[in-house]
């Protein structure tokens, strides 16, 4: 069931009606009915996967926060060393074993026949006459999220950083909230119980909490419907067929994949956050503007927030961080990225890409002291306009040109890709048409222009006041503010992608 699909606008409805008018004691069971039920849509087998890590790390949590409290108590009862090391034995143990079995339905599910391909592949290489069969299984949605956020709740109550959950159901609805279960945002376990245990206090019906998340909602599927899935089109006729394009249409159909990635998770993520609202929740938000970032740092401070603070805290840090020494932290960089293009895809493509990203950052570290001395000997104005945008821009097209190897089946493509876009030069393809034959006629090539324009200048907006759609148009007067609502609603109806070659069901991040 996406958001996108008929079925949620059956669904929404009516679970949106009975969260309003049941006693406030039911709230948090009728939330995670409805979650179970919205996950259950998708498969219904599946729906056992997620149970089951809910179930693991609950009770994880449960004995961690039995053994936290025997330290403490240990500690402060004068305890022998002995004692005290035992219990921190036993701890261990338990986060270790938490930790491996969630972890251990993640790599079943998502890299068991990417293992056995490579097998394969090896056993091929050394003349072994041999093949491990694949197994036949979906993916199971959104599973490379909750077993991210499961683990951070282990490690958080280990750590001491919050107290475990008790109550069962408040714990699964953390896990299983329908807004964020199948994309994100990875929300940590601390913020989001605290709101779970008010959900019986707080008045529901407050309008302009409402209607700041019902703006959110409306953003979000224009984001989607009108610019993501146009642009789709068009990346999906290039790039899909890159054998037989040129330059200009391969550096088009690259530039136009990064904004519809954007639009496609940044949507996703408006209308989970605007449903969220809606609901009295705050879940965190996953962009800040990553359009205007100076530097592949900045750019991880603004793009899938969620995801690069998650590896910051549960793997660049635990590696040793940057407290081991320069070397090191070049290393537990590329390690951390490795991992989150791991966690992205089963596939050597993303492998690339994450490493490729890594190695961006340990070169912007390597290089910035010869760029200092340059800007220093020629007395660049460092903090003018235009050395901004030329950063600005810079950033931009490595990590579009990164993201080839997200649309492609394979680093080997990508390579191929990259070489065709810098050898087939044909710029005369700007202007003689070519630009209207991939897949977008003349009229919404020019169209899906204007939105994207409109989508930079509220990111844009984003970036110098540093305030979301729904907070700035707030503050705007009542005719221009449902004016705006209006206008997205009837623009997402009219120049949404629809067809028989579209499938609504479709988000980019589902496959992650």
């Amino acid at each position: 069931m996406s958001f996108t699909s008929l079925s949620f606008f059956i669904f929404l409805p009516i679970v949106l009606l009975v969260y309003f008018v049941i006693p406030r004691k039911w709230r948090t069971g009728w939330l995670l009915l409805a979650g179970l039920g919205f996950y259950l849509n998708f498969h219904p087998k599946y729906l056992l996967v997620i149970v089951f890590s809910t179930v693991v790390s609950y009770l994880a949590g449960c004995r961690l926060e039995s053994l936290n409290g025997q330290q403490e108590n240990g500690a402060r009862g004068g305890a022998v060393d002995d004692g005290v090391a035992v219990t921190t034995r036993k701890r261990r143990t338990v986060l270790i074993l938490g930790i491996v079995i969630v972890t251990a339905v993640l790599v079943f599910f998502k890299y068991t026949n990417f293992l056995l391909g490579n097998v394969n592949k090896l056993l091929g290489l050394a003349g072994v006459d041999y093949s491990v069969q694949p197994f036949s299984f979906v993916l199971p949605v959104g599973l490379s999220y909750y077993t991210f956020q499961v683990i951070s709740y282990i490690a958080d109550v280990y750590h001491g950083k919050i107290r475990a959950e008790k109550n069962f159901l408040h714990y699964a609805l953390y896990v299983s909230f329908f807004p964020k279960v199948i994309s994100g945002p990875i929300e940590r376990a601390g913020d989001f119980l605290e709101q779970v245990k008010e959900c019986h206090n707080f008045n529901l019906w407050n309008a302009k909490r409402v209607r700041d998340g019902i703006v959110l909602m409306l953003w979000g599927y224009f984001q989607k419907m009108v610019i993501a899935d146009r642009l789709g089109i068009l990346t999906g006729q290039v790039m899909d067929h890159f054998e037989v394009y040129g330059t200009v249409e391969l550096f088009v159909a690259m530039c136009a994949f990064y904004l519809q990635l954007f639009a496609d998770f940044a949507g996703y993520t408006d209308i989970a956050l605007g449903l969220a609202k809606v609901m009295g929740f705050s879940l965190q938000d996953n962009f800040r503007s990553p359009f205007f970032a100076k530097s592949i740092r900045e750019y991880w401070t603004r793009w899938h927030i969620s995801l690069s603070t998650w590896l910051r805290d549960y793997i660049y840090i635990p590696l040793g961080g940057n407290r081991k020494g320069k070397a090191r932290k070049y290393v537990n960089i590329v390690i951390t990225f490795l991992l989150s293009g791991l966690w992205h895809g089963a596939g050597w493509n993303y492998v690339f890409w994450g490493m490729l990203h890594g190695i961006y950052q340990v070169a912007e570290y390597l290089i910035q002291p010869v760029v200092d001395k340059v800007n220093a000997a020629f007395h660049t104005k460092t903090e003018s306009f235009s050395y901004g945008f030329l950063r600005t821009v810079k950033t931009w097209f490595m990590v579009a040109l990164a993201y080839i190897f997200f649309k492609v089946p394979s680093a080997v493509d990508g390579f191929r890709y990259i070489g065709r876009m810098l050898t087939r030069w044909n710029p005369w393809a700007i202007f003689d048409g070519t630009l209207y034959t991939l897949g977008i006629s003349e009229k919404y090539f020019h169209l899906m222009l204007w939105f994207v324009l409109l989508m930079f200048v509220v990111e844009w907006m984003r970036y110098r006041k540093e305030m979301k759609l729904d907070v700035w148009l707030a503050g705007q007067c009542v005719w221009f503010r449902y004016g705006v609502m209006i206008a997205l609603l009837l623009g997402t109806i009219v120049f949404g992608a629809y067809g028989p070659a579209y499938d609504a069901a479709n988000f980019l991040y589902f496959q992650f």
